[in-house]
């Protein structure tokens, strides 16, 4: 049972770890430049898969990996001072819906590029790579008890602020500031209610019906909370394009639930229509 899960986390230090959790894969489309470019690409999905699945980022008892998928568009490539610029889009998502995408990111690359953590000087690559996998990891945490992904957000909020003091500046402004929505007290009410949301949806696997539901209103009346102080909340859309079809599926035929979520995410009404 989710709840059952212990995650121990080691507060104040956040970025050190004892045991693997992300499980990347990396697609790379490049057929946006030159065919004489591709070489120089080659093995960087494989780099980026290792540097992100082989580092320990946090302590978890159950070694439990975090399933991800990234897709990196390169979009051009330009020669500066000796190193060549990538300018790419990214779109990184997890297997329980933390999804976040990047249009922004621009980073130095070449063959023998060397991926190291905890780089004293900022890095536009690895620091951006950091930053993601912290987003992420925190998100999963929060389903585990109210608030566990602080630290993690936290250590990704330390890494923006470096980026924007950093000659690589490009997007970090709109980093944070989308990172703050997050972590806003605002969106608390959603952070605290995913544990039990995914209660709820392991009790819906289980038939326990009944259950199930009772943890999905206790959600829903989350969701009320932060719609009245941010009906346009980023992070609560987010949260919905990921599980609306769980939503439908805990609340199947009852009408008056159903008609709560058309009212709070309209985007998928058609779905909690046909669940009635």
């Amino acid at each position: 049972m989710l709840r059952v899960l212990i995650i121990i986390i080691c507060i104040s230090m956040p970025v050190y770890a004892m045991a693997q959790v992300i499980a990347a894969k990396v697609e790379i489309d490049y057929e946006h430049l030159p065919m004489e470019e591709h070489k120089y690409l080659e093995n960087f999905s494989e780099q980026i898969e290792d540097y992100l699945n082989n580092y320990s980022w946090t302590d978890d008892e159950y070694e439990t990996d975090v399933e991800v998928n990234i897709n990196i568009i390169i979009e051009t490539v330009t020669e500066k001072s000796f190193e060549r610029i990538y300018k790419t889009q990214f779109l990184i998502k997890s297997g329980t819906g933390e999804s976040f995408y990047d249009k922004e990111w621009e980073f130095p690359y070449q063959q023998g590029y060397f991926f190291e953590h905890n780089k004293v000087q900022f890095d536009p690559l690895c620091n951006f790579l950091d930053y993601y996998a912290y987003l992420i990891l925190a998100g999963e945490l929060d389903i585990y008890g109210t608030a566990l992904g602080t630290p993690f957000y936290d250590a990704a909020q330390d890494i923006a602020n470096r980026g924007i003091l950093s000659q690589y500046s490009r997007g970090w402004n709109n980093r944070i500031s989308e990172l703050l929505k997050i972590t806003n007290v605002r969106t608390r009410p959603l952070r605290e209610a995913k544990p039990d949301f995914f209660e709820a949806v392991y009790l819906l696997e289980e038939g326990k019906i009944e259950r199930a539901k009772q943890y999905g209103f206790k959600v829903l009346d989350a969701i009320e909370k932060v719609i009245r102080e941010q009906p346009n909340n980023r992070y609560l859309r987010l949260f919905f394009d990921a599980h609306y079809i769980k939503f439908a599926q805990i609340f199947k035929e009852d009408e008056e639930a159903l008609n709560r979520l058309i009212g709070y995410d309209n985007k998928h009404r058609e779905t909690y229509r046909e669940a009635m």
